[in-house]
């Protein structure tokens, strides 16, 4: 089984039309299953923070889809059961449903890593050759994760606005950090846990401090990279690299600081001045998934884009030759 997952850069970043063009694209060229759940809540008629009506996800006869169980009242002979997901496994009640008729239904899948797991585990066996789609947020950082996500898909806004001109800059140039050395990946996978939230290292692989708290938390955390300003030392962080952060490990050149993907980078955000005057080497370790962007343009402002990665504008460009 295959999972895409859909993230936008912003709000109306076209993020629900790209997965619905997927979609349809996969029912004209694949006879494979297809399976569609929502990272949270997705399906929403009114956009609650423009206020304006927004684009949802048609299932279709013969899709598959999961969603909480309380989302299905007033469909009755639109699905049939399949398989539900439960507590003390899941937080709450999910289904995975056969659609019998077109309809609109409101998404809802697991918000949690250990939850969307078990439940692809679950998934697996059902669709072996099928293929997983999951209406994301790039707030969802495990996304990014290749246990998770095969492939992903990012609709990128591009405005006149200054703010998310800076915003979007700064999304692109996570996508195009590199993956780290090998060695860095053993020292890592070595001795983290499923707690680990941070692990400050040096070049010879020895363990330095090894945290548990949210990083931009972590008192402790950021009082050894203090301590350790001299010497090559490595910094890995699997949680957000906030402007706080930012600011404090800005000026040590000697820091080469290991994201664990690349939607870590997501919190330097419009607000910071100092992007690049930030000295520490930044690299992943989980390659970028990202296999297109899709760019939503309201502005013809010119952007680097990353090296690699096709770039399509969805509401623009002919789109009969895309290529999955």
């Amino acid at each position: 089984m295959k999972t895409w997952s859909f993230i936008g850069s912003d709000k109306n970043a076209g993020k629900t039309t790209v997965l619905n063009f997927i979609h349809k694209l996969l029912l004209e060229v694949s006879n494979d299953p297809v399976c569609l759940t929502s990272i949270g809540i997705n399906g929403e008629e009114i956009d609650s923070y423009e206020n304006v009506p927004k684009p949802r996800v048609p299932i279709f006869r013969g899709d598959w889809f999961v969603t909480a169980t309380d989302h299905l009242s007033g469909f009755a002979g639109s699905f049939k059961a399949q398989h539900y997901f439960a507590p003390p496994g899941f937080r709450k009640q999910y289904v995975l449903c056969h659609c019998l008729r077109d309809f609109l239904p409101v998404l809802e899948g697991p918000n949690d890593k250990g939850e969307l797991l078990r439940m692809k585990e679950s998934l697996e066996p059902l669709f072996p050759q099928g293929y997983l789609l999951i209406d994301g947020s790039i707030d969802r950082q495990f996304l990014g994760h290749p246990g998770i996500s095969d492939v992903i898909c990012f609709a990128l806004l591009i405005s006149s606005r200054k703010e998310q001109l800076r915003k979007a800059a700064d999304l692109l140039f996570a996508l195009s950090i590199p993956e780290c050395r090998s060695d860095e990946k053993g020292v890592i996978t070595r001795n983290r846990t499923e707690k680990t939230k941070s692990m400050l290292f040096d070049a010879a692989g020895k363990i330095l401090y090894h945290g548990e708290s949210i990083p931009f938390l972590d008192q402790a955390l950021k009082k050894n990279c203090q301590l350790r300003r001299e010497g090559s030392v490595r910094l890995y962080l699997n949680g957000a690299l906030t402007r706080s952060l930012h600011a404090l490990l800005a000026s040590q050149e000697h820091l080469r600081i290991i994201l664990d993907n690349f939607t870590l980078y997501q919190n330097v955000s419009v607000q910071v001045s100092n992007v690049h005057s930030f000295m520490p080497e930044l690299v992943l370790l989980q390659p970028v998934l990202v296999r297109h962007i899709f760019l939503k343009q309201e502005s013809d402002v010119p952007l680097a884009l990353p090296k690699g990665i096709p770039v399509h504008d969805l509401f623009r460009d002919e789109m009969e030759n895309f290529e999955l």
